[in-house]
């Protein structure tokens, strides 16, 4: 495994202010190891719940339906599952469709350099109190309804996406590009506890 990357996000983490040190998750230390995993599960958690119901509103009501779970229940659903694995958790982006998607300070490397050095996988960050997992997100063939470019977001889909997210920047996707970035925060184990 090339080792640059993660000297370069190390080193842009600790300027950064917070404490870290990145690790590619094939590589985590037995210590994060817990933690990890309690991450990763609010993770799949959260993108299993999040494809069932965007898939239930498509069927249902097309894909303009699909904007409004994104809009209106996606930051429940996410709310409900870090609650349920006592974790924060979220989904980022180079290209964001929502302001409140902005990057926390440790995944502001991954997003910056997203387009440069995009992450192949998961990596881990060592928060001092809490652990890091950033996982990338690619676009799949439906994803292109919303995220695509004009031949691929139909009129009125484009039109409800301008309403609901004036400041959307997050189409001209291509199948297989990195849409961005499932993350979560877990806490680690007090020392004493």
């Amino acid at each position: 495994m090339d080792v640059r990357p993660l000297a370069v996000f190390t080193a842009l983490i600790t300027a950064c202010g917070d404490t870290g040190t990145v690790h590619a998750r094939d590589a985590v230390p037995t210590a994060l190891e817990p933690t990890v995993l309690v991450a990763e599960a609010a993770m799949d958690a959260l993108q299993q719940r999040l494809a069932a119901r965007l898939q239930g509103a498509v069927a249902e009501g097309g894909t303009q339906a699909a904007v409004s779970v994104c809009h209106d229940e996606a930051p429940v659903i996410a709310k409900a599952v870090a609650d349920e694995h006592a974790v924060a958790l979220g989904r980022t982006s180079h290209k964001l469709r929502s302001p409140d998607n902005a990057p926390r300070p440790w995944l502001e490397p991954f997003v910056d350099r997203a387009m440069t050095e995009p992450l192949a996988g998961p990596m881990v960050v060592d928060l001092g109190d809490r652990v890091g997992v950033v996982r990338p997100l690619f676009v799949l063939g439906p994803c292109l309804q919303c995220h695509g470019d004009s031949s691929h977001v139909a009129s009125d889909v484009a039109a409800a996406i301008a309403r609901t997210y004036p400041e959307d920047r997050a189409i001209g996707f291509a199948e297989g590009e990195l849409r961005g970035f499932l993350w979560a925060e877990a806490p680690r184990p007090s020392a004493g506890g």
